[in-house]
């Protein structure tokens, strides 16, 4: 009985308590409502401010999004200290609470760059948001604040466009961390862990880990917040900020800021439209940027061709193939480069680069031509003939100005260059007659050419001798047709120039052609004329031609028996297709013009007869006197 009347106490002290506590806490809460409802009543006016020297501040509070706030159910007061709701102003000495006295999950705030920011500068005052709502405007918040400087330009930015929120950089919630120079490489490395991994290996991070403070990290180049991925915009902005800072790069060597700054006035650095022209990543790499001295180095000697391919990929495929890269192929440290030529930095088009103009050009080329530095496997004494270039008429016409007159890549070409002994070269022989008829040279004389029956011989056996321009005019000491020192320019050198070929046995043997043309010719009234001195004998060329020389069973040869008169003619005015019905060159006169044969034998029998009788005559006379003198 006793403990059933213990138990029913218990139960009913139980009930009073819990009861006693629900009115207590609803009477709070009623109070706690008043005074909330107590102060809106005066600040969920819109037009109510305060005074603070010369600025009105409003203290408007949105009733509806205070009690929606997790801050919906607290007093006024448990944030406002010291404020007295019945005086005007409630207070002379304002205070907030620290937010700390509720929030005990603060920690690291007070190592965070935001430790000396005011909590309601991202949770916001009366409408005070929770974290979570935080997280998902992510950077949203952030730029609320940060307005200004390179930060506001974060949202137009590729990561701003991808997503990339402040957070994932600089951390979130209470712990936002500022990010030191040293830290910026890890950490871009986390998202971009292969640009990373070639960073590492470039000579800018070289060089930070000796100890050089001024060598660039990610944010120097692609910017901070304003990340740039534009690569001219890199340039500009990263690699010439520092390049061209002369007190980092001193000097006018390689290398330095004078050095670096002729790209600005380069071919590569102007823009055509929107299409951007080479820039310093397209030669030197983006982040495994290395030492140009290094054989691995985009710009080292053995590696450019292959660089400048990525743009000029004909020219370098042509280049390779040509002597000059295949040299450089064979690690030949005279052979030359794309620099070489076009120089590094201050590359300019063809058309406007002083040392590539024609005339500068043979300058150019004969700096390692002339000065042996490039072995040659030519016949003794080529360098000679590459000097001798500039005795020739290509070279005087070209320093009279005339366009038209050919330079070394007009012959050798520009990238395509190759030795003589080269089927593909431009100055072999069977493709020198094409190189010297190019359109504005000699394109007439090409013309005539190609029919003649030196260029079918050349077309049709290999290993031709007939001759070609060079065979006749030379190869960089080229004459003015009516130059003095031009043996073609007088008979007596034309002959012997033909007569080098056609008087020589092996050709002669080894072609079947005809002999004792020669000796037939210099017998002749024409040949004695002209060994004799004669400037208007015919010669060689006064027959055959000059470059359109066919065999005589060629109805356009000039000295086909249809056109002998005409021939003759140009000389002999009134000369008949009659004069012609025995052979021209006169080999062998019994068989080739027995009428000739005997008139002459009969003309030597006569005159030898006629002097021999005068002889016995005279000796008969004198050997008379000498008896009668005794």
């Amino acid at each position: 009985m006793k403990n059933n009347i213990k138990n029913i106490a218990v139960l009913f002290i139980s009930v009073g308590l819990i009861t006693i506590l629900s009115v207590s806490a609803f009477e709070y809460s009623k109070s706690k409502g008043k005074d909330i409802d107590q102060c809106l009543a005066c600040h969920e006016d819109r037009d109510l401010f305060m005074e603070s020297g010369d600025k009105k501040i409003s203290v408007f509070v949105n009733p509806d999004l205070y009690k929606e706030s997790v801050h919906g159910n607290a007093e006024c007061t448990d944030c406002h200290l010291k404020y007295n709701p019945d005086e005007i102003p409630h207070s002379t000495d304002r205070k907030l609470a620290n937010c700390s006295t509720c929030h005990d999950d603060l920690k690291g705030i007070e190592n965070s760059v935001h430790a000396k920011t005011d909590c309601y500068d991202c949770h916001s005052k009366h409408n005070v948001r929770p974290a979570k709502e935080l997280e998902k405007e992510g950077s949203k918040n952030c730029l609320s604040c940060h307005k200004k400087g390179d930060v506001a330009k974060f949202s137009s930015s590729i990561h701003g466009k991808k997503g990339v929120e402040c957070s994932d950089c600089h951390q979130g919630g209470h712990s936002v961390k500022k990010i030191s120079r040293g830290e910026v490489t890890n950490l871009c490395g986390k998202c971009h862990s292969e640009s990373k991994m070639k960073f590492s290996n470039s000579i800018h991070q070289t060089l930070t880990k000796s100890g050089n403070m001024n060598t660039p990290i990610c944010t120097d180049c692609h910017g901070a917040h304003k990340i740039i991925n534009n690569k001219f915009s890199i340039e500009s902005e990263g690699c010439l900020k520092c390049h061209l800072n002369e007190k980092l790069f001193p000097g006018d060597s390689k290398g330095s800021a004078k050095f670096v700054a002729e790209y600005k006035t380069s071919i590569h650095a102007s823009i055509n439209g929107s299409v951007e022209a080479a820039g310093c990543v397209d030669c030197h790499g983006n982040h495994m940027i290395q030492d140009p001295n290094n054989s691995n180095s985009s710009t080292s000697k053995y590696r450019l061709t292959e660089t400048c391919a990525k743009c000029h990929k004909d020219v370098a495929d042509k280049f390779l193939s040509s002597a000059h890269g295949k040299a450089l192929r064979d690690k030949n440290v005279a052979a030359p480069t794309c620099v070489s030529c076009h120089n590094e930095h201050s590359i300019k088009s063809v058309s406007s680069e002083d040392n590539l103009s024609k005339l500068n050009q043979v300058e150019l080329c004969l700096k390692c031509h002339e000065e042996g530095k490039l072995p040659h496997k030519n016949y003794k004494g080529e360098e000679e003939l590459i000097r001798n270039y500039k005795q020739s008429y290509h070279y005087k016409a070209l320093q009279e100005g005339k366009d038209n007159a050919a330079t070394c890549s007009d012959c050798h070409g520009a990238h395509d260059m190759n030795k003589f002994d080269n089927p593909d070269s431009r100055v072999n022989k069977n493709h020198i007659a094409n190189t010297c008829g190019q359109v504005n040279c000699h394109a007439k004389e090409f013309r005539d050419f190609e029919g003649s029956i030196h260029n079918t011989s050349l077309n049709s056996k290999p290993d031709s001798d007939a001759p070609t321009c060079t065979g006749c005019h030379g190869n960089h000491q080229i004459f003015q047709k009516d130059a003095s020192n031009n043996r073609l320019a007088n008979s007596k050198g034309l002959v012997q120039l033909c007569s080098d070929c056609h008087n020589s046995v092996e050709l002669t043997s080894k072609y079947k052609l005809p002999v004792g043309r020669t000796e037939s010719y210099l017998d002749s009234y024409h040949g004695l004329a002209v060994r004799g001195g004669s400037k208007v004998a015919a010669d060689c060329g006064s027959c055959h031609g000059n470059h359109n020389i066919r065999a005589s069973k060629d109805s356009l040869s000039s000295i086909n028996k249809n056109n002998l008169a005409k021939t003759c003619g140009k000389c002999h005015p009134g000369a008949e297709q009659t004069f012609f019905l025995t052979k021209i060159h006169i080999v062998d006169e019994l068989k080739d013009s027995p009428f000739v044969f005997w008139i002459t034998l009969l003309y030597i029998l006569l005159i030898a007869g006629t002097i021999g009788l005068m002889i016995w005559h005279n000796y008969m006379d004198i050997k008379k006197k000498i008896q009668e003198q005794e």
